[in-house]
């Protein structure tokens, strides 16, 4: 079974989100409702959380995305 990141189901609702703050509530919706382990959520929400511009939070989408793949930057 291949397991698929569920950052990949919001990436183009992030992408076209026009405000910060309506990237931020894609991400704290999805990754609420998500079963991944409570760590994880409670990290990549903190992270989303001190994100202070769009395309920043566009760029931790695409890396933490890049990550998960096993294809991430240093």
């Amino acid at each position: 079974m291949k397991f698929k990141s569920t950052l990949k189901q919001i990436t183009s609702e992030v992408f076209s989100a026009t405000t910060l703050t309506e990237g931020k509530l894609i991400v704290n919706n999805h990754i609420g409702g998500t079963g991944i382990k409570d760590t994880d959520k409670k990290t990549i929400l903190r992270n989303v959380n001190n994100i202070n511009e769009l395309g920043k939070l566009q760029y931790y989408i695409c890396n933490s995305l890049l990550k998960f793949e096993g294809l991430g930057l240093i």
